[in-house]
């Protein structure tokens, strides 16, 4: 069975998150910087508080043990085009909902979907 920690694109339970040294569930970040090298794209959980306060907790564990970049910038590109293909589906659906509207108010042909049949 696959879990959180196998699926880049998965986001672990709250419960599941270690605790930092300050008693807090840690966020989970990806890694965006170049440096260190092999890093960019590895997931890994921080402190809530490291960037708030000179004096803040230092805990960061790293959950990629090996580096996803080239393999996450794919995923990532993947998901856009699949979010994107959805954003159409669902302007191409308002628009034949729209042109049916439009003919129904005119008094045009429908097939039995509502649609406007092809010219």
């Amino acid at each position: 069975m696959s879990t959180w920690r196998d699926d880049p694109n998965a986001i672990p339970p709250w419960n599941e998150r270690p605790k930092c040294h300050c008693g807090f569930r840690t966020w989970l970040q990806v890694w965006t910087d170049p440096l260190p090298q092999g890093k960019k794209g590895c997931r890994f959980f921080k402190c809530p508080d490291i960037d708030d306060d000179f004096k803040a907790c230092t805990f960061m564990q790293w959950i990629d043990t090996r580096p996803l970049g080239r393999v996450s910038l794919k995923e990532e590109q993947e998901r856009r085009v699949r979010q994107q293909q959805i954003r159409l589906k669902g302007k191409e659906d308002e628009l034949k909902r729209r042109r049916a509207r439009v003919r129904s108010e005119r008094g045009g042909p429908q097939d039995s979907r509502g649609t406007i049949p092809s010219s």
